[in-house]
Order: structure tokens, then sequence, then C-alpha cells
């Protein structure tokens, strides 16, 4: 599930008139669409900006390996554009402290590169410090996109690891 607390918020299409001429093709959709397996044009989730952030709630807690972020292809785009696919993410973990204070540790920056495969996995680098631990929630956070001014969009994150 989503840890909606800490989530950015999902982008309000109806701010801008293009998007009000368009609404009949695109709904905004929860964040939590972005843990569905059904990954089609305008099937994302968009956070205002290129700058926002999604907490997942591990069903169990989870000895971390990897993360998969997938995105649609330039091909299946209507737009002919994947300019609000996410570009540079890190990937942070909650250690401990309250939840107005807390301390995370980054496991791994990567850049999802558009000319690549919708479907890229990233190894996340466990510090000795955090190697022994499962965790309940992981922290993505999209420091940049491919240049859409307005928004980017989720399509589909992966969680990978041992559970505890």
């Amino acid at each position: 599930t989503i840890d909606t607390q800490r989530t950015s918020q999902t982008y309000d299409c109806k701010e801008s008139c293009l998007c009000r001429v368009l609404s009949f093709f695109w709904t905004a959709r929860p964040p939590e669409t972005i843990l569905q397996p059904r990954v089609f044009p305008g099937n994302c989730w968009a956070f205002k900006g290129h700058q926002g952030q999604v907490v997942i709630r591990l069903p169990a807690r989870v000895h971390l390996t990897a993360i998969t972020v997938q995105h649609i292809t330039r091909e299946a785009s209507p737009s002919g554009t994947i300019v609000s696919a996410p570009k540079d993410i890190a990937v942070f973990v909650s250690l401990r402290g309250t939840p107005d204070r807390e301390e995370e540790t980054l496991l791994g920056m990567f850049t999802y590169n558009v000319e690549k495969e919708p479907i890229q996995t990233f190894p996340l680098k466990v510090r000795s410090t955090v190697g022994a631990r499962a965790f309940s929630h992981v922290k993505l956070l999209v420091k940049s996109n491919w240049g859409n001014p307005w928004y980017t969009c989720i399509y589909r994150v992966k969680v990978h690891g041992r559970m505890e």
C-alpha cells in the first residue's frame, strides 16, 4: 500500500487549460496505481512538477535488494513523447525516529533512461550498517523528469528483496 501522509499530492490536471480540453482522455489516478500490473498510456500516477516522492508500505519487513521502475515507451505514448517519465531517482529507507523526525538512509541513486527498455531494475546498495535489517517502508524520491514542466508520471514500481 501507499503511505499517503508521506507521498506527494496527485497532480490536478484541471489547473491547465489544455488539460481541461483533454480531460475526456485523462483522469487523475491515485498513487496506488504504481503497484498495479496493468501498464498502458495514461494509467499512471502523476504528481505536480518534476520533484516528488512516494512512500510504499510493504506487506512485511523485507531485506531489500533492488527496485524496478516502469514507464510506457515513446511508441505507446499518444503524444509520441515520454518527457513526463522520471529521470533521477533516489531510494531511501527509514532507520528510526518519530514520524515527525525520521532518520533516513539512502540505498541508491539512479537514472531511469528513456532510451532503454521501459522496465528497468536497479540494484540497491545496502551498507553494512543497514545490511542485516529488514524494512517495512521504502521511499522513492524523484529528483527530476525528462522535461515536462507540469507533472511527472510513474507507471509502475516493484520492490525486490527477501521477506524477514
